[in-house]
């Protein structure tokens, strides 16, 4: 039996997902790890086809349009890679709509374009299950990729996804179907929802308005409970105007 040990904090590398409603900046965050040391050069894996939020970045990007080219990305990265610090995938929402229930349901190409706008048949059972196993084995290959035996070799891993309030439990989380949507968290060390609020600057004392990233499990006023965790709690309750260089700072100090 082969025994191995914790990693200790300061070497631990980055593995989490980000969520929020559309225009929150969860892209601008990802492309912020150019501008990071420790997560420069970073290969992001764009599903939502949002690269103009990173206009003027010089960050390589690629485009896969089914499993096949995810499973090459993945096995590039986890064997061959020598050149990337980090990996994004933007994002597992969308990716799950489009590839995955897409290609099992057989309404996309090999571009990522619908064959038949005029067809409506919803999918079965069997293919939401077919899907979630999918995304699950998607999102563990990744997040493992900061935890390779050769530690030179490891990654930071990000990961975005779209919110939404699941109907039975009442609770925000990742927009993700049926149970992964709440049990996804459990599969990365930090889950946390971006959000726009307001602020007041204590310099000015005027009211403005901030990113704000949700590191921990919170209630809002209407009664509604966010998912979110960071497993070494060094983020704390959550970080204003979060960028990589501040969320690595924070993790590995």
């Amino acid at each position: 039996m082969k025994v191995i040990h914790p990693p200790k904090p300061e070497a631990a590398h980055f593995n989490g997902l980000f969520y929020g409603f559309t225009g929150v900046g969860k892209t601008t965050l990802l492309g912020s790890a150019e501008d990071c040391e420790a997560t420069s050069p970073m290969l992001l894996i764009d599903v939502d086809g949002g690269l103009l939020a990173l206009a003027g970045k010089k960050i390589d990007v690629v485009r896969p349009t089914n499993f096949v080219h995810l499973q090459e990305i993945y096995h590039y990265l986890r064997e061959d890679n020598t050149k990337y610090k980090s990996v994004a995938i933007d994002s597992i929402t969308e990716e799950q709509r489009t590839i995955s229930m897409g290609g099992l349901m057989n309404e996309v190409d090999d571009e990522l374009a619908y064959k038949d706008l005029s067809k409506s048949q919803p999918p079965t059972r069997q293919d939401w299950l077919k899907s979630g196993i999918q995304m699950r084995k998607l999102v563990r290959a990744f997040r493992d990729l900061s935890y390779l035996k050769d530690r030179e070799r490891r990654l930071h891993v990000f990961m975005t996804a779209l919110e939404k309030i699941d109907e039975k439990s009442g609770r925000g989380c990742p927009a993700l179907p049926g149970v992964l949507a709440l049990e996804v968290g459990g599969y990365v060390d930090v889950l946390a929802r971006l959000v726009i609020r307001k602020r007041i600057d204590p310099e000015t004392e005027k009211t403005t308005e901030a990113r704000f990233l949700h590191a921990r499990e919170y209630t809002t006023s209407d009664d509604v409970i966010y998912l979110g965790k960071n497993r070494l709690g060094r983020l704390g309750k959550g970080v204003w105007n979060p960028t990589i260089t501040s969320l690595i700072q924070l993790w590995t100090k």
